[in-house]
């Protein structure tokens, strides 16, 4: 009996030896769980309830990186942060880490206190940058709504914003707070940033939300096809409208929720008989643009609003777009741009960004790939403030409700190189070839 117990004993002290060496000790995981969650949470945990309702909404997930899951939860990639495995034992060496954000603060100095948070339906939708200290601010225009949204400032306070002006061509959008004595955003335009410099997106707190490194100091990205992420067939059985075949991974309409079996029949009010009819009303959309889709499903009429993006290989190929996960709706159409690869999503442009000796020398404009981010140059995005302020200035009054509307080029922002438009019969269009996937086709 001695010896049978006492293999027991040997045989469970044996097993939990195994298990501490393999797993851990799991109340040291639930500890560092809990410090690695206070450290990296996206706001500091001394703002108020309805501060913390605003970020951890149930309604869906928000500007959330993944740098605050602990090693108890490995991400496997979810189509919006990649496929990497992330675990707390070995990230504190990486960019996205608290300690590593944090040794940014002192570079981000006091921007973080004009930067704002876009909120609609308690949401982040974007960043903005105050540019007047009497509550006029600029931000991403292809990710704010026309209508109503909430800004919250640097001391967790909020306020009801209107979009008092749209420039289609650098995709901005000028709102208008009621507040007085705000800090305002100083551009640094004679700052410059070499390749390889650092640069921090900053936050409406001390900490930045990302940092990477310049990429490309000045590029032109070429303008792509809008499209609303579907492959339509003709409807069956003598029915009006287009068959939704297949919706693409990660597309407005799959944001949006449409499904594959939906028949479209409408298209911002106006109702369509038939596959090329919707094909034709869907063609002349620009990206970022929010179009209301008439659906029978089922054979009931179901109303959805969907966000027309950039045609572009992610679309095209699913796995593509689960490794770069999210990216802007609108991610094209630029000139004169900087390119980055700070780690950002969608919901985190429309703010500035800094270098290392606290210059605000642009504003984040879009997320192109998983390390592939866009920001318009102080010296552009200064000039366009201006020329906004000035254009709403001259309407009869601010607060009128209408939006007014910039063509969608400025001759103030078109690149000082002039490329001739044809020689010989031959167009040309842009100086990057297009790349089509194999075996893949434009779709709709």
């Amino acid at each position: 009996m001695k010896n049978w117990l006492s293999w027991i004993v040997r045989g469970s002290v044996a097993a939990c030896i195994f298990a501490y060496a393999t797993i851990g000790d799991p109340l040291l995981d639930a500890w560092v769980s809990v410090q690695s969650f206070e450290q990296t949470a996206p706001f500091e945990t001394d703002f108020d309830s309805e501060s913390n309702w605003d970020i951890l909404d149930d309604s869906g997930p928000l500007n959330l990186a993944p740098s605050w899951k602990s090693r108890l939860v490995q991400q496997q990639g979810n189509g919006r942060f990649g496929r990497e495995t992330q675990s707390d034992s070995n990230r504190a060496y990486q960019r996205d880490h608290s300690t590593t954000l944090r040794a940014f603060q002192e570079s981000v100095g006091e921007k973080w206190m004009s930067t704002v948070q876009v909120l609609d339906k308690k949401r982040q939708v974007a960043l903005g940058a105050i540019v007047s200290p009497d509550g006029w601010i600029v931000t991403k225009s292809s990710e704010v709504p026309d209508r109503t949204i909430e800004i919250r400032l640097w001391d967790s306070t909020k306020a009801e914003g209107t979009v008092r002006f749209r420039r289609n061509d650098l995709d901005l959008a000028l709102i208008k707070i009621d507040r007085k004595d705000l800090p305002t955003i100083q551009w640094n335009t004679s700052a410059i940033v070499r390749v390889g410099g650092w640069l921090a997106t900053t936050d409406v707190r001390q900490r930045p939300a990302a940092i990477g490194v310049m990429s490309v100091s000045s590029r032109n990205v070429k303008r792509e096809k809008a499209v609303l992420g579907v492959s339509l067939g003709f409807a069956l059985n003598g029915e009006n409208g287009a068959l939704v075949e297949s919706v693409f991974d990660g597309s407005g309409a799959d944001r949006a929720g449409v499904q594959a079996g939906d028949l479209i029949t409408a298209i911002d009010g106006v109702v369509l008989s038939s596959q090329p009819e919707v094909m034709a009303s869907l063609k002349g959309l620009l990206a970022g643009q929010r179009v209301d889709v008439g659906i029978l499903r089922n054979g009931k009429q179901v109303l959805i609003t969907a966000q027309m993006m950039d045609l572009n290989n992610s679309l095209l190929d699913p796995t593509e777009m689960e490794v770069n996960g999210d990216i802007s709706a609108r991610s094209t159409g630029f000139q004169n741009i900087i390119q980055h690869d700070s780690v950002i999503v969608p919901n985190q442009c429309g703010g500035p960004i800094v270098d290392v000796n606290g210059n605000a020398v642009g504003l984040n404009i879009a997320r192109a790939g998983r390390v592939s981010s866009y920001a318009i140059p102080a010296g552009v995005v200064s000039l366009a403030i201006a020329e906004m302020m000035t254009a709403v200035s001259g309407q009869k009054s601010a607060l009128d409700e209408s939006v007014a509307q910039l063509p969608l080029e400025s001759p103030s922002v078109r690149t000082s190189i002039e490329l001739p438009t044809s020689a010989d019969g031959i167009v040309v269009e842009s100086l990057k070839p297009e790349v089509i996937l194999p075996n893949k086709v434009r779709r709709p």
